[in-house]
């Protein structure tokens, strides 16, 4: 349950200047007007011209590839929506730190703070962190 991509300020930003581009906007114009270079208007331009502004929302939004897959964040998932005891841990409670304990047992991966935050947001489950630090 990946976050909706169109909502980034950056893919925002993208499907602005490919609307630019329908519209008739020059290459200079786009990249001043939207603080672009004008390599990345250009290339934008192609991706528009191949498939459209479908083509400019699909592309990455950047980032290294996830250490967890689909398999990985549906287990995360699933022990959300359980009890952390049932993972070893003295209560029922879910904390970041918890979280990001479990993570790193079962995947070899360790995650910060905010990126452990944001997979369980990401899988609609952040509500399940509590304020707690342990």
């Amino acid at each position: 349950m990946p976050m909706r991509t169109e909502a980034l300020p950056t893919v925002a930003r993208r499907i602005s200047a490919g609307q630019m581009l329908m519209d008739g906007s020059s290459i200079s114009a786009v990249a001043e007007a939207l603080h672009l270079s004008t390599a990345t208007v250009k290339r934008y331009k192609a991706i528009l011209e191949d498939g459209g502004l479908a083509a400019l929302k699909q592309m990455s939004v950047g980032g290294r590839a996830s250490a967890l897959d689909a398999a990985a964040l549906e287990w995360i998932a699933a022990a959300l929506r359980g009890s952390a005891r049932e993972h070893g841990f003295p209560s029922d409670a879910w904390t970041n730190a918890r979280l990001r304990e479990l993570i790193e047992a079962r995947y070899g991966v360790r995650y910060s703070r905010v990126y452990a935050w944001q997979i369980a947001t990401n899988l609609g489950l952040g509500d399940r962190l509590s304020k707690s630090s342990r």
